[in-house]
């Protein structure tokens, strides 16, 4: 029985028998299997875990997953044994979108969480607006004191009128770029300074000049350099001094949807030497309901030296699975990934179709210059490992480590289920199923356009 006929008699039986949303039962690649679940207390009338974005925390000596969430607030969760992971604490928060990034300031450990301007259902009755001494609904950053996870603490609170969908902060930890991802044009990022934890402000804007807004920004290991998918178009930005950057170079593709992410992978080469490869991901129809399998994949450009002021598309991939939608809001598409350059990895969350582990080491072959001295040398990704659970509407997958022999366990955010913990056993036989690889050409094929009256959902998402 093939993978995709054994998922759908899966999914037909969750519907037969009404199997509960926490079922275990899924299906994957030999190499990887579900390990651990844990659902979240729902507050503020929200209707279900509604995972979103997570990062991680070393904290008193236990490691632990800090997961965001729509409205249930932030969860402080000890994973320092994977298979058993339990609750901590809750940063009780009545708000959405709930992106997390973690940073630093001496001995302390802080969490920024955003209040999206575009949500429905705020409530400032929660803890994080008490705490913060605001009595309204307001968007924007609240920046949280994890440093004891039992007991989370508002520190700051940055009011952006149009709201915080996602947030960046800079690797020296001074300032914070933010993404409101509102459709209105002109179009900006806003520069937070952090010097004052209590009282961040906004110190300027960056006007984008061409699209609307961002809607996430990864920056550089070393700071130097910013990315900013905007949602029609994607930006490269000179970062040297993070309180004034420059915007020095510009994607916009017509065979991008949605410019939902995008993230650099530096990769070395035998023959061609170093590459940077920027890696865009297409959040078809910002996952409303689109309804079939793979959805919008990965846009791949090589901004190699000089070509960072003009990126030249190396190609295009997609998860193998071409099928309708399964999970209940018929998402999917790509979402949020990481790369781990050490390892020449990405993990990726694909909602309805659940986590994705793929080898990214091929990329270097496929750089602009290998093309055009060869044409078409390989695929440039593929997928390695992967687990579905027929309930899945996964956010986002991540982990905390590698081990030696390159296995881990994976982190799932999930809309649906809250927490869901997976193994990647490197020493299993991959996914047979490498997904698709187009070239730029082919890519274009695929294209389909902006329609302009439309609201992605990943900006309007409300039930």
């Amino acid at each position: 029985m093939t993978r995709r006929l054994f998922f759908a008699v899966v999914s037909l039986a969750v519907l037969l028998v009404g199997t509960p949303a926490s079922a275990q039962t899924g299906v994957g690649s030999a190499n990887m299997r579900h390990v651990a679940h844990l659902a979240y207390e729902k507050r503020w009338q929200q209707k279900t875990s509604f995972g979103t974005d997570i990062e991680f925390a070393r904290l008193g000596g236990r490691s632990y997953a800090l997961a965001g969430t729509y409205r249930n607030g932030l969860q402080i969760i000890d994973i320092t044994n994977p298979r058993r992971p339990s609750i901590t604490g809750v940063y009780d928060c009545g708000i959405a979108q709930g992106d997390v990034q973690v940073f630093h300031r001496g001995s302390r450990t802080f969490v920024t969480y955003t209040a999206d301007g575009s949500a429905t259902n705020t409530f400032p009755d929660s803890r994080c607006y008490r705490d913060a001494g605001i009595r309204r609904k307001a968007y924007g950053t609240f920046i949280v004191d994890v440093t004891n996870p039992r007991r989370p603490a508002t520190a700051g609170f940055v009011e952006v009128t149009q709201g915080s969908h996602n947030q960046s902060v800079h690797p020296g930890g001074r300032y914070m770029y933010n993404s409101n991802s509102d459709r209105a044009y002109p179009s900006a990022i806003e520069i937070i300074d952090l010097s004052s934890i209590r009282h961040p402000v906004i110190l300027k804007e960056l006007p984008l000049s061409t699209g609307v807004e961002s809607h996430d920004i990864t920056f550089s290991t070393d700071g130097k350099r910013a990315y900013a998918a905007a949602l029609t178009h994607t930006l490269i930005l000179d970062t040297t001094d993070p309180a004034d950057p420059k915007i020095i170079g510009r994607i916009i593709d017509p065979a991008v949807n949605i410019h939902h992410q995008a993230d650099p992978i530096t990769l070395d080469d035998p023959v061609l030497g170093e590459s940077t490869f920027l890696v865009v991901t297409d959040e078809t129809n910002g996952a409303a309901g689109n309804g079939f399998c793979p959805g919008g994949g990965l846009h791949v450009y090589d901004v190699t030296g000089e070509l960072e002021r003009t990126p030249v598309k190396v190609g295009f991939w997609a998860i193998p699975e071409v099928r309708p939608a399964l999970s209940k809001a018929l998402r999917c598409t790509s979402h949020v990934l990481r790369f781990y350059p050490e390892r020449k990895l990405m993990t990726i969350a694909w909602y309805s179709a659940g986590v994705r582990v793929v080898d990214v080491s091929g990329l270097a072959g496929v750089s602009a210059g290998a093309l055009a001295q060869a044409g078409n040398v390989g695929p440039g990704m593929r997928e390695i490992g992967y687990y579905a659970l027929p309930d899945s509407d996964t956010w986002s997958a991540k982990t905390n480590r590698v081990e030696a022999d390159g296995s881990f366990y994976l982190y799932g955010n999930d809309v649906e289920r809250g927490l869901d913990v997976y193994r990647f056993d490197a020493s299993m036989p991959v996914s047979p199923f490498p997904g698709t690889w187009l070239t730029p050409s082919q890519a274009a094929g695929r294209a389909t356009a902006i329609d302009p009256t439309f609201a992605p959902a990943c900006v309007l998402f409300s039930r």
